[in-house]
């Protein structure tokens, strides 16, 4: 059946993406159609998405974070008259189920991309007379639903997008996220905070991605203060996660500000394990793998915190031999590191994935460079040839990574502003006139 699904203006990219993870990891993706209703942008919140079931539609729906909610669609128009017309053509046999007098309604009028005043929303909820309601109206905690929802020609500078005419939905609310999440999980209220702390709306959003569920185990190997496993043990998982920074994951900033305090913060269970581990060097066993379900995780890119690698610059030079830390010496010991570069991070990142997760696993992680959240599926078994053609890879993205930073950091070659034609670097008084009127998504 069809429903009318409604987003949040919010991650445009990954709105409809998250919905079909969500609907494969409830076993229903190979059913599930998309396409836009009438006159309207892609990057419109309406969009109309077909679900085996109603059930199925509302799971989604509540476990969302993008989907504003999901509606049972009793009519469209582009005017109030031909919204009057599509309703009465949709079947009765729909509709008088939620319209007995046993039943609890309201109705919510709302808009995107204009405001309308109260007087004008009590004039849309007027203008559905023609609607036999028999129920009672309860504005607080209702049975039923209904939504009367428009969007209008508001302009095209407002950064928002085209909208080639008024365009008018009313529907029975299905299901909707559960947005009173971010409140309460904000980084602002959080015990232990770092400065790359993941948002707590993107680190939810990381979690549908993985399709984390109680019984998995999601591990996160740059766990820094642990925002992307709260978000995952929020949803059930078993939780572990590394870091580099042993005073990150064993001391925090006291006994009540630390890792654990955030688990502890929000009623959550702790984690497996913390350790104190380098992605450049795995701690695991020879022949362990495939045992995560999940590795979520934000590497270090060199915006905010650099990366860093066990060693330390006069080891990995060979001006000092390997050397073992004496017994008395090992509490309070802080191994050096070295800088460990973007290309060697991703190599060892998916390495990491190829081999210890297990089959149908997913490997999601951020890129602040480029605004770009990659989801990736492991397909096939890990194997040598794998490796060995995944080192060659790594080669040619590191000469690639390396050439890119010749003329400049990579932050300079990620930001400059690029003409759209020539390739080459303009100023910006030049880009802000190449720039579309809608930049909506890239805000």
């Amino acid at each position: 059946m069809w429903y009318l699904c409604v987003f949040f203006h919010r991650l445009l990219d990954y709105r409809r993406a998250e919905v079909e993870s969500l609907a494969e990891m409830l076993g229903v993706y190979s059913s599930l159609e998309w396409r836009l209703p009438e006159n309207q942008h892609p990057d419109s919140p309406f969009h109309l998405v077909n679900l085996p079931s109603e059930d199925v539609a509302r799971n989604i729906a509540n476990r969302s974070i993008l989907v504003k909610g999901i509606y049972e669609l009793w009519g469209e128009g582009s005017s109030l008259e031909q919204l009057e017309e599509s309703i009465k053509s949709y079947p009765e046999d729909r509709k008088l189920p939620y319209l007995t007098c046993e039943t609890t309604f309201k109705v919510t009028v709302d808009s995107f991309g204009k405001a309308i005043s109260f007087q004008e929303q009590n004039d849309r909820i007027k203008s559905l007379a023609y609607i036999p309601f028999k129920g009672r109206v309860n504005l607080k905690n209702p049975d039923i639903n209904f939504w009367l929802m428009e969007t209008d020609d508001y302009g095209a500078h407002n950064g928002l997008p085209p909208v080639v005419q008024r365009r008018i939905f009313f529907g029975r609310l299905v299901g909707g996220a559960d947005r009173k999440l971010l409140p309460t999980y904000e980084l602002k209220s959080r015990r232990y905070l770092g400065p790359t702390a993941m948002d707590a709306e993107v680190a939810f959003l990381m979690a549908n991605q993985a399709q984390v569920m109680p019984g998995k185990l999601v591990y996160d190997p740059f766990v820094g203060t642990g925002s992307i496993l709260v978000a995952a043990a929020h949803f059930g998982a078993m939780t572990m996660g590394a870091d580099i920074d042993i005073r990150a994951v064993r001391d925090g900033r006291g006994p009540d500000c630390n890792v654990w305090s955030n688990f502890k913060q929000y009623g959550l269970p702790l984690p497996v394990a913390l350790l104190r581990a380098d992605n450049n060097l795995p701690p695991w066993r020879p022949g362990l793998k495939e045992i995560f379900d999940a590795i979520i995780c934000d590497p270090p890119y060199g915006v905010r915190a650099g990366g860093r690698k066990s060693g330390g610059r006069k080891l990995l030079k060979g001006i000092v031999a390997p050397y073992t830390v004496p017994d008395d010496k090992r509490t309070g010991h802080i191994p050096s590191t070295a800088p460990y570069s973007l290309a060697e991070c991703v190599h060892d990142l998916l390495d990491l994935a190829a081999r210890m997760l297990v089959m149908g696993g997913r490997l999601i992680l951020s890129s602040r460079y480029s605004r770009v959240l990659l989801t990736m599926v492991k397909t096939g078994s890990y194997t040598e040839k794998v490796a060995e053609a995944a080192t060659i890879k790594h080669q040619e993205f590191k000469e690639n990574y390396v050439k890119r930073l010749e003329d400049g950091n990579l932050h300079s070659s990620v930001f400059s502003p690029v003409h759209p034609q020539l390739g080459e670097e303009t100023d910006s008084k030049s880009c802000k006139e190449l720039k579309p009127k809608y930049r909506g998504k890239y805000v």
